[in-house]
Formats: C-alpha cells, structure tokens, sequence
C-alpha cells in the first residue's frame, strides 16, 4: 500500500505472502514487523526513502524500490537486498518508474504503470515474459507462491488475465469479465485457487475459482459507492475480510451460499487507507493504517466485535 501525505514519513506499507510479517518504507529507510503479536524486529536505515518492499516470506531477500523526497534509488531501478550480508544481490533497471514488486523463490515481478515484467530471481535476472496492462495505477498484480499463477488487470476494462509463470509453462493466457467497471482490487488466495475482485464502485466482492474461472461468491459490502482498500482470505479459505473508506471492516463467510451479506462488522476510526489480514488467533483479524496505527480486531459466536489490541507501531523499537 502506497502512503501519500504521512506527517510521520511514511511511504508505503505491505504484507509478505503468508502474512506473518509487514514491511514499512520511509524517508530513511526499512522496518519490519511481526504480524501478530505486533513487534518490530529489524531496521535498515539508509538515510533516504525506501517507496516500495516486497518481502519474501520472512527470509533476508527484500526487493526494494527508491521513494520519497530523496529517492534511496532512481524510481526505475529495482534492488534485490540481502539484509544478513548488508548489501544488494541484484538490479533491474526498467525504462518507467516502478510501482510494484512481486517475489517467489525464482521469479520476481517488475510492475510498472502499462507493463509486468517477469524475470528470474537469480543473481544475473533473464527477462522472461512482458505483458502490457490497462493503465494500473493501483499496481493491480497477484502472484502465487505455490503455483506459478500470475492476475493483472487486462487491457478491457474490469476485465482480469490469468497466466501460469512457471518455467515448463506454455504461458497460455486465461481471462475473467470480472466488473462493468474498472478494477480497485485484485486479490489471491494462499493456495491460488480463488480470485477476489472488486471494481472502483466498490459495493461488491467477487470471488472466482481461478482453475475454471467461474463464479464462486458475490459479497455485498454496501448499497453506497466505496474505496475498498484491502481484502484478504483466511488461510482456509474459509473467511474473507475487507477494509474501505467507509471506515468499516467487513468480514464474510465463504460457506457455500453463492451470495451474502457480510457476517460481522466492526467501526474503524477513520477513513484513512489500511491493509488487512487474519491473524494468528481464531476469530481474530489485524488493520494496519496508512496513519501508523496497528488494531487487533476479534468477533464472538455471536458475531460482536471489539478492538482487543491499539498500537502505534512508528513508535516500536526492536527487540
């Protein structure tokens, strides 16, 4: 998630692929953090700004990209870092500014605004495959660590390309109509079976089966237009959980019934941008805000629910 206007510096905040860790980029440079419970275990600072991170996992691979007031690298550039030697890997340089990074143990993603480009993750990068974009300024990309399945949008409006990235692939590209309208959200479950999608109106969740590319769920967050921030499926795929600037988390039940309204609800304090997540607790979800704030949210059989745990993360130090 790209952080715009933080007094505290901030520049982007991000989940790595099983959830267990977020990464911030600021001014200075990279913080890591333990999910749940929240605590930050390490700190880079390069005294410039760090824009984008991709984790991989909790390994010591990051892909970074330069942001901020003074970039730590030209925006075009994306740096590979090993954080136990101190020191980059690899580089990619792309001829736009990158807003995106994707990593699996042999592939890394480069996203820019019209392209993907997808290469191996090894300490000379060959490029692999190219795909043009509709204009992606959300940097709408999905890659699964497990299968190789690559989701961006396509170049008709609404509509999402699916593509096995895998290196004895023939690459045969697959499409979903998803919306009408043009796309807010893209998102993969851990196993890559299931595809949630949102358009910019912002008042349904669609969920496809990424194999057959039919239509599995149609979730209702509102009646009223919204700017769905996050979604994200447990590690069952059993429930899925969304943010928005109706400052509301919506948590819906994946239970068979093709169409639902959302189980539980719980207030937000405000608007501001946030990614969302289950944590590691039954009943249990974690926000994390563009603003630095860390809530810990959990619901009961009956469906209540209350703010557990209240952190400003900025404030951490490590262990």
């Amino acid at each position: 998630m790209k952080v715009d206007g933080s007094k505290e510096g901030l520049l982007f905040v991000g989940l790595n692929q099983d959830h267990s860790c977020f990464a911030c980029g600021d001014e200075k440079g990279v913080r890591i953090f333990n999910c749940d419970p929240v605590r930050q275990l390490h700190r880079h600072d390069f005294d410039k700004g760090i824009g984008h991170i991709e984790m991989l996992f909790r390994c010591c691979y990051l892909a970074l990209v330069g942001g901020g007031v003074t970039p730590a690298w030209n925006t075009n550039k994306v740096v590979v870092w090993e954080d136990q030697i101190q020191q980059a890997v690899c580089e990619i340089e792309s001829s736009a500014p990158v807003i995106s990074v994707k990593l699996k143990r042999d592939r890394i993603v480069i996203v820019t605004l019209n392209e993907l480009y997808i290469y191996t993750l090894t300490q000379h990068p060959k490029l692999l495959l190219c795909y043009t974009t509709s204009p992606n300024p959300r940097a709408l990309v999905q890659l699964c660590t497990t299968s190789s399945l690559l989701v961006f949008p396509s170049l008709d409006k609404g509509q999402v390309s699916l593509v096995n990235i895998a290196e004895d692939s023939q690459a045969q590209m697959r499409m979903i109509p998803a919306h009408m309208s043009t796309l807010a959200i893209l998102t993969l479950n851990m196993q890559g079976t299931m595809l949630a999608t949102a358009s910019e109106k912002g008042t349904l969740v669609r969920i496809f089966d990424t194999q057959t590319c039919l239509l599995l769920y149609e979730l209702r967050r509102g009646n009223n237009r919204a700017q769905i921030h996050s979604v994200a499926f447990n590690r069952l795929s059993t429930l899925l959980t969304l943010t928005s600037d109706s400052k509301t988390l919506h948590i819906f039940a994946l239970d068979g019934k093709s169409k639902s309204r959302s189980v539980t609800k719980h207030a937000l304090p405000n608007a501001e941008p946030s990614i969302c997540c289950f944590g590691s607790e039954e009943n249990t979800v974690i926000v994390i805000s563009a603003t630095g704030f860390y809530y810990k949210i959990r619901w009961n059989e009956k469906g209540e629910t209350f703010k557990e745990e209240q952190f400003k993360f900025l404030m951490m130090t490590d262990d």
